[in-house]
């Protein structure tokens, strides 16, 4: 526009951008041909929690029920978009196909979401993904060193989150590496730690360093809170809580709530704070 100043054209182009993250998902996916421009935008961080901060005030939920079909071999996975609105009952509005279902994706976990987009990792693979888009990217294979005489390796205990100095995705993962050894009272086997953490910037996985404890299964709930993601753990002292900020990519500890029984209580992100969720546990006999 001739005679619009810099200052000028700023306001405007945020204001446009304010506009479009009331809009639907479906009218966002046609306006990305409008221009490059929007496109980008549509994709940043900063544009993505506006959106979705709009539609949770809407009442506009991505409600995602996962249903898995067949046996642990061939089985696959689905997701299902819920209705949230008044009088339907949950009732299914769309299925989501996944690009990797029945291709070995067998035990798959969900972690998130955090922007709008989830990580799903079945074992050794990971797969970022955003549901109200359809957009989705499978992680690279980490190239990780393992240890040369290592048996086996497991893979657990993901953790994903955003750093907003760099602008970039990270999931972190917990590695078991097993070795087995042959004596006269027969097989044992040692486990040897490591962590690796891929950026989604760089496309890669890197090796950071352990903490020195191990988070104790993962998550029921989101638990990725303002940059930090959390764990229950387990210390030498006992239970703890364990977590890893996105940003200076450090694990800390915290003690355990002397309130809360480890075995009937998760964490989870409660209106932008970390809380825990408590129920209580009970024996019925007959």
């Amino acid at each position: 526009m001739q005679g619009l100043s810099k200052t000028g054209s700023d306001l405007l182009e945020a204001l446009v951008l304010e506009i479009l993250s009331k809009l639907p998902v479906k009218s966002l996916t046609c306006f990305r041909c409008v221009c490059k421009p929007w496109s980008s935008s549509f994709q940043t961080p900063l544009f993505i929690t506006k959106h979705l901060q709009n539609n949770l005030r809407n009442n506009n939920l991505n409600l995602l029920h996962k249903g898995f079909c067949g046996d642990s071999r061939d089985g696959v996975h689905s997701f299902s978009q819920l209705s949230t609105e008044k009088g339907q009952n949950f009732s299914v509005k769309q299925n989501f196909h996944l690009p990797f279902s029945g291709k070995g994706w067998s035990f798959l976990e969900v972690d998130g979401p955090c922007n709008g987009i989830l990580c799903l990792a079945d074992r050794d693979k990971a797969a970022l993904w955003n549901p109200s888009t359809r957009e989705f990217k499978i992680l690279p294979q980490s190239s990780v060193q393992r240890p040369p005489l290592a048996d086996s390796t497991r893979f657990r205990c993901l953790g994903f989150g955003y750093d907003s100095q760099t602008d970039d995705y990270k999931v972190v993962r917990f590695v078991v590496n097993y070795f087995e050894e042959d004596s006269d009272a027969g097989s044992r086997f040692e486990q040897n730690d490591q962590v690796e953490l891929y950026s989604l910037r760089s496309d890669l996985w890197k090796e950071i360093s352990y903490p020195g404890v191990n988070p104790d299964g993962s998550p029921l709930f989101n638990s990725y809170v303002n940059g930090v993601y959390y764990w229950w753990a387990n210390g030498s002292s006992g239970h703890l809580i364990l977590s890893f900020d996105m940003v200076s990519e450090k694990f800390s500890t915290l003690p355990f709530p002397e309130t809360l029984d480890r075995f009937y209580s998760h964490l989870l992100d409660f209106n932008g704070l970390l809380g825990a969720i408590f129920y209580q546990g009970k024996v019925t006999e007959k």
